[in-house]
């Protein structure tokens, strides 16, 4: 039963029902609604086949639970989605979003769309298999650098947790439309933390900046060996989840800006956004 069916019968049945019930029984239907969505985001997450490497043959794993669920209050059109990671030994490799807008000119159906962003070092390649919805990354993810004047990482994973969250809040992320900059909210609970060292990996975290709970910033942070080598020093690595206009600063310098629509000049992308399926606004 529909939300809209819902509150029509209870309009129908009984005319002195007080508005505080009526809106309830909305709300209470909303949540069905969104239950069924989430469950089908993630079938949806499920079906792809992630891998990295030049042959790809180094099978992602799928985290099972999606690491956020978000809305975005600013665009119309009720958009809301989840957000899943694929790691390859413990580390987060690729992170994606399937999600859901309503059909503009058409409120009776939603629009489908998949969003991969690649962490990794490698080229990538997912498929999903049976249905349209195959892309490519070529080359590497993101661009790890050293966070000026961070300290060395902790001995304790604990402390380390502290030392990235603490990391995280030093930095800062506007999008930017029509020359309004629009400050993004950090969220100091990671999305993913690394399982365990792997590599040249110490330690590290994926953190991201929001507009409502709308992921539009990815921020890697991670212990990695210093350029000249020895020890661990904490690096950076942004990436966009957008596509608008990104600035990060770190306290009052910009370290990193993805401009929207700005030529690749032969480079590849790595983020790749795609809408797939037309879909009734409602599901059974």
């Amino acid at each position: 039963m529909t939300s809209a069916v819902l509150v029509a019968m209870i309009l129908a049945g009984q005319a002195e029902t007080p508005q505080a019930e009526v809106d309830e029984a909305a709300k209470k239907a909303a949540k069905v609604q969104q239950d069924k969505w989430n469950a089908h985001y993630a079938r949806t997450a499920a079906e792809y086949e992630i891998a990295r490497g030049k042959e790809g043959k180094e099978k992602l794993d799928l985290v099972v639970k999606p690491v956020l669920h978000w809305s975005n209050p600013v665009r119309e059109g009720e958009t809301n989605g989840a957000v899943f990671v694929w790691t390859y030994d413990g580390r987060a490799e690729v992170v994606g979003t399937i999600f859901s807008h309503l059909l503009r000119g058409d409120p009776t159906q939603r629009v489908m769309a998949h969003s991969f962003k690649s962490l990794a070092q490698e080229p990538l390649e997912g498929n999903r298999p049976g249905i349209a919805g195959q892309w490519k990354l070529a080359g590497a993810g993101v661009e790890p650098r050293p966070i000026p004047g961070a300290p060395p990482p902790a001995e304790s994973r604990p402390a380390r947790l502290a030392q990235m969250r603490d990391l995280a809040r030093q930095f800062s992320a506007t999008t930017v439309l029509e020359g309004v900059e629009a400050e993004l909210r950090l969220l100091t609970q990671p999305l993913h933390r690394n399982e365990k060292e792997t590599g040249d990996v110490l330690d590290g975290a994926l953190f991201t900046y929001v507009t409502g709970t709308d992921p539009e910033l990815m921020l890697v942070i991670e212990a990695r060996p210093a350029v000249e080598g020895g020890k661990a020093v904490w690096h950076f690595a942004a990436g966009r989840f957008t596509d608008l206009t990104l600035k990060l600063r770190h306290k009052d310098a910009e370290l990193w800006t993805h401009e929207r629509g700005a030529p690749r000049e032969g480079k590849p992308d790595p983020y790749v956004s795609n809408r797939y399926e037309i879909m009734p606004r409602e599901l059974p």
